[in-house]
């Protein structure tokens, strides 16, 4: 394959990845099509077949068991590279497909049409096919009507994909709108309660030096109260928004809150942040920051694990967050991202609109959890912009 032809085939298989389509399970709208193709060509066997690097995926198919198969030249592979409709009338008679291992094993292929699955950007992603096990051909209207209902795939995949984008982009103004919210409240109960309680303080104080020694026990006891209930606030405070993310930076928000962290649930949690880290602008920051959150109360109730490790570094122009237990695992594997839970898929759609991914790495011997984003430009170029 030459250089230009490795270009379009990366830009292709980009394409195809960017409907985020690959390994989701059945949907009607796909699955309708696949049907009344068959129904039009009278086969027994219609996919929707999506041609990834070294495979090939059916998102629909009717009349046959294997959900994908390895990418084999022929057939699917062969039709993408073409315009128009590929019709092998019988696969036994071309020389380039009769040795197919589809052709000489199960199911036995002769009949294969091919219409390929062109994205409004040029790029062909797959093929909607319909096949048979013995020979024969299309008629002008079916051969014409394959083509319109693989046009109908290609607007299904972009109504999805713009429906996907808009859902994203509403989740991102969500989590955006939680976290001004989240730092208003914080604001508020910092400064406001806080002075309150500690204005009521001093006056209880004022009060017990002119009351009688039989009342001192009670000042006593409701200064310490009053005490009890300012360190809830700072603490709830700083669970909703560390002030040192905005004030030093991430790295002595996380060492803060790690420390708190281990006070209040007795996990052992060590931070690991390097020198060169630096600082993120502030959405970055504040992601991390959650995702960090959210994965050390995922150990303390679930993992069964005494230590967790959190390790924060650049690398290239990423920045990379690695969160490590030594628990029982999760009930999953790290590939399979549609059974994440609310948690997880939240640690994802933080990332999702700063460019950033979520990797699980999980065994019977912990779990990893590691966030990419990337790097962005730094706050010092922020200030010389706004400056």
């Amino acid at each position: 394959m030459n250089s230009a032809n490795s270009m379009n085939e990366a830009e292709r298989v980009s394409e195809l990845h960017s409907y985020s389509v690959l390994d989701t399970p059945p949907e009607a709208a796909f699955d309708d099509i696949t049907k009344l193709a068959g129904y039009i060509c009278q086969t027994p066997i219609s996919l929707v077949s999506l041609v990834d690097k070294e495979r090939m995926w059916f998102k629909s198919k009717i009349g046959l068991a294997a959900s994908e198969i390895p990418r084999i030249d022929g057939f699917c592979s062969s039709a993408i590279c073409q315009e128009n409709l590929l019709i092998v009338p019988d696969a036994t008679a071309n020389p380039r497909l009769a040795s197919h291992p589809l052709v000489i094993f199960q199911p036995k292929l002769r009949f294969y049409a091919g219409a390929p699955l062109t994205t409004p950007r040029g790029h062909r992603i797959g093929t909607l096919c319909v096949i048979d096990t013995i020979p024969r051909n299309l008629s002008q209207e079916q051969a014409e009507a394959l083509q319109s209902l693989a046009r109908t795939v290609i607007a299904q995949l972009e109504l999805r994909r713009s429906v996907r984008n808009s859902m994203e982009s509403i989740t991102g103004r969500l989590i955006r709108a939680q976290d001004d919210e989240r730092r208003r409240i914080a604001r508020e109960l910092h400064d406001s309660t806080g002075q309150v309680l500690a204005g009521l303080s001093m006056l209880l104080g004022q009060m017990q030096r002119e009351s009688s020694a039989a009342n001192l026990d009670k000042f006593e006891e409701c200064k310490a109260l009053i005490g009890s209930a300012a360190a809830e606030i700072r603490n709830l405070s700083y669970l909703l928004h560390p002030p040192l993310i905005d004030e030093i930076g991430l790295a002595s928000a996380v060492a803060e809150y790690a420390e708190g962290f281990e006070k209040r649930s007795g996990l052992c949690v060590h931070v690991e942040v390097s020198k060169d880290f630096g600082r993120l602008d502030g959405n970055r920051e504040l992601a991390l920051f959650r995702i960090i959150q959210e994965s050390l109360g995922n150990i303390h109730r679930h993992s069964g694990s005494a230590v967790a490790t959190i390790k924060i570094f650049a690398r290239e122009k990423d920045v990379v967050l690695e969160i490590r237990d030594e628990g029982r695992g999760l009930p999953f594997r790290s590939a399979e991202t549609g059974k994440f839970g609310v948690g997880m898929r939240s640690m994802q759609e933080r990332l999702r609109p700063l460019g950033g991914n979520l990797q699980i790495e999980t065994s019977t011997g912990g779990t990893t959890i590691r966030a990419v984003l990337p790097r962005a430009f730094s706050l010092d170029m922020v200030s010389r912009q706004t400056a």
